[in-house]
């Protein structure tokens, strides 16, 4: 019987000094209040959303709110949500997934532009965090609220004792009030406004309903409960799923062995894909990990600069790749 090892990245670790340091409710500041415009236009007339859109300054970051329902593993539904400040916006524009990179250390690649595009990849190594005063300090959090819902992303500092970087997150072992983000915090399809304390890094702002949380799928092929399935390595595989996307949504489907190996498509979101065998073929046989996400990217725009927001419902389903089937 095969035992599933942890492939290299997840068995990264990010053995890091963590010092929680998010102020409580009351020292978070004043805001300015700014709605976003979801009609704001771009540079050709047509409607925006903040897609294309940074502001005139040099402020840069990121957010990356992820949603990842229970799975043949973790058994349990789990939040991760991210996010930090950038001198560097080509950084910014490299990383789609900020909690990845908080959480294991580790950068995905960026998937395909376009539809219909499967891309070989490596696994990506640990994540070169480069100069630490590369990272900007700005307030006390990140805030994401809809409804009764409101999630803190709170400031920590993660590294060595010698060679810290700020960062943003929400996470267990926080103490304080908020900073914990639990799963019924994500609401699929709904807007969240977006509170970013900007300390003396900018004016406070507060945008109403930019952020959207895709809408849930279901995967029908193949099996996803079931833990290490097999799959053969000489055929193609049929992926489907159900549950309708929004029109600036995309559909990222990820394979990868336990030996650096990865593939990333593009697909379209009309509930299937065809995976050729040919992609299989470059991984190792053994266990793979395989990922289907609906996601949306916002890059929303004021005056000091802008924010990359990347929401992501993401299922994941284990698997035993068999050589020669």
């Amino acid at each position: 019987m095969r035992t599933r090892c942890s492939h290299h990245l997840l068995a990264t670790v990010w053995a890091a000094l963590v010092v929680a340091c998010a102020s409580e409710d009351a020292a978070l500041g004043e805001s300015d209040v700014s709605g976003f415009l979801s009609d704001a236009k771009n540079d050709d007339g047509g409607p925006d959303d903040g897609v294309e859109s940074w502001g005139e300054g040099n402020v840069r970051g990121i957010l990356t709110f992820s949603f990842y329902p229970a799975d043949a593993l973790t058994g349990v539904d789990h939040i991760g949500i991210a996010g930090a400040w950038h001198t560097d916006e080509a950084l910014v524009e490299e990383i789609d997934d900020f909690y990845s990179v908080f959480s294991l250390q580790a950068k995905f690649p960026l998937p395909p532009e376009d539809d219909d595009v499967l891309e070989q990849n490596d696994i990506p190594g640990g994540f070169d965090w480069g100069e630490n005063d590369a990272w900007s300090e700005a307030g006390a959090a990140f805030k994401l609220a809809t409804g009764e819902v409101e999630i803190l992303a709170c400031l920590l500092h993660v590294g060595t004792a010698t060679d810290l970087f700020p960062v943003y997150a929400s996470t267990p072992s926080s103490t304080t009030e908020g900073c914990v983000a639990q799963p019924e915090d994500w609401v699929p399809g709904a807007d969240y406004d977006l509170t970013m304390y900007g300390g003396t890094l900018f004016t406070t702002k507060v945008f109403t309903g930019p952020v959207e949380a895709p809408r849930e799928l279901t995967i029908d092929v193949p099996d996803f409960a079931a833990y290490n399935a097999e799959i053969p390595q000489g055929a193609a595989l049929d992926v489907e799923w159900s549950g309708e996307g929004g029109s600036r949504d995309r559909l990222i489907i990820r394979v990868w062995d336990d030996v650096g190996r990865m593939f990333t498509i593009r697909a379209i979101d009309d509930g299937e894909y065809e995976i050729p065998a040919e992609a299989f073929a470059v991984l190792e046989p053994g266990p793979i990990t395989m990922t289907v996400s609906r996601e949306r990217v916002e890059r929303i725009p004021f005056p000091e600069g802008g924010v990359k927001t990347v929401t992501r419902y993401e299922r994941r389903g284990y698997f035993d790749l068999i050589a020669g089937a």
